[in-house]
């Protein structure tokens, strides 16, 4: 009983952060676009952003592994959050304005525990819960970002740190009264004579792979939002874009522990990157802002394939003994590394061939990414580095 209240309590810290990301996040190009900084400043304050979160993640992560309570740190980042994002409103002049930026991507970096606590209380026999988990956040992502956009549309984006700083709030409280430490901070080998303290090879292949997706996501997802801002659409329509994407992903993700039946998660992952592929071709040839917008309800499908199955494939891959860490480096890799690059890149581009030239691009880029993956993941995506001891029922069913 205890632990079917520990996952309900969890399901609800996604939602809430889902609810306040979606006030904010989709809007960070667009807002540093409206104070006045480039398309080239844009992507150089993106990367640096996600550099700072990519160092910070990894290193709480580490230290989660090594018995530090991860809970108490994405508490402490849900604090730290709205504090930071209140000085958007004080700001003025783009250099102030990515300082703050860059502070913010800091102190929101232990956000990427919450699918390591997540994993730790689902153990291994529910692990394919973890899609009918995430998917809250993007429940709560979906209605934040239209409703928000709706209100940014007519009162400005200026708006942003008032909206976000009482959400983030909400969500520390949530966090605070609910999502305890584990009494288990760490997982106990039963074997440690094979106790394995080095990163698999297989998962650095994929980190790789990993690695070129999010360069990829990075160049047309942050750009995507000011080619719809050229094509004439407003901060409505780039909320509305955020939202049909997190629509699709819900129910995919509540689907996907029916397709691990039929395929393996690497299959997933290359068919995710298959559909992106063919979403960046037509987003380089549209030219109307409402057709951009709504090929992201297709991009939901496929980032949904591409999360759960990294999710799964970097647990399945990681030694038993670093599975935070083993988390970290895929996401920080993923959303981390891959953004600094696609950012810096994406802006480059953007700014000097136009986005067909850095559409096109990343299509090349995320085809790279699904065949390195289908080649370098083993078919059961199982190393010997993975023992761990028998799960105990959790309870986590819906």
């Amino acid at each position: 009983m205890e632990s079917r209240r520990e996952i309900g309590d969890l399901k609800w810290t996604y939602v809430l952060v889902g609810v306040a990301d979606g006030t904010i996040l989709p809007y960070i190009p667009l807002y540093m676009a409206q104070r006045g900084l480039s398309a080239a400043a844009i992507g150089l304050v993106l990367a640096t952003m996600a550099a700072a979160s990519f160092a910070t993640g990894l290193a709480w992560a580490y230290l989660s592994d090594r018995r530090f309570s991860p809970e108490r740190k994405v508490l402490a980042a849900s604090i730290g959050a709205p504090a930071v994002s209140l000085l958007l409103a004080i700001s003025n002049g783009p250099a102030t304005i990515a300082v703050v930026m860059v502070a913010l991507a800091l102190v929101r970096a232990p956000f990427v525990l919450l699918d390591p606590i997540a994993l730790r209380k689902l153990r291994v026999a529910q692990r394919t819960d973890y899609a009918r988990i995430r998917l809250r956040m993007s429940a709560g992502w979906a209605v934040s970002a239209v409703a928000s956009g709706a209100l940014f549309q007519a009162t400005g984006l200026r708006l942003i740190p008032f909206l976000y700083a009482p959400l983030s709030l909400l969500l520390a409280a949530w966090v605070f009264r609910s999502l305890k430490p584990s009494r288990e901070a760490a997982v106990v080998d039963p074997n440690p004579q094979v106790r394995i303290r080095r990163v698999p090879v297989a998962l650095i292949t994929f980190l790789v792979s990993c690695l070129l997706l999010g360069v990829s996501l990075a160049a047309t997802q942050n750009f995507l939002i000011l080619q719809i801002s050229f094509l004439g659409g407003g901060a409505l329509l780039v909320g509305a874009a955020a939202a049909f994407q997190a629509v699709t992903e819900v129910p995919t993700m509540g689907y996907t522990h029916v397709l691990t039946r039929y395929l393996s998660h690497r299959s997933l992952f290359a068919i995710g990157c298959a559909i992106y592929l063919a979403i960046y071709v037509a987003w380089a040839f549209t030219g109307a802002a409402l057709v951009a917008a709504l090929l992201k309800l297709v991009a939901g499908v496929a980032f949904a394939l591409v999360l759960v199955a990294a999710v799964m494939i970097a647990n399945d891959l990681s030694p038993a003994n670093l599975r935070a860490t083993g988390q970290a480096l895929m996401k920080s890799v993923l959303f981390g590394v891959a953004p600094i690059l696609g950012a810096a890149g994406g802006g480059v581009v953007y700014g000097a061939y136009g986005s067909r030239a850095m559409f096109l691009v990343s299509t090349a880029v995320v085809a790279a990414a699904g065949l390195i993956a289908l080649l370098a993941v083993p078919r059961r995506e199982r190393t010997a580095a993975a023992i761990e001891p028998a799960p105990s029922p959790a309870g986590a069913s819906q």
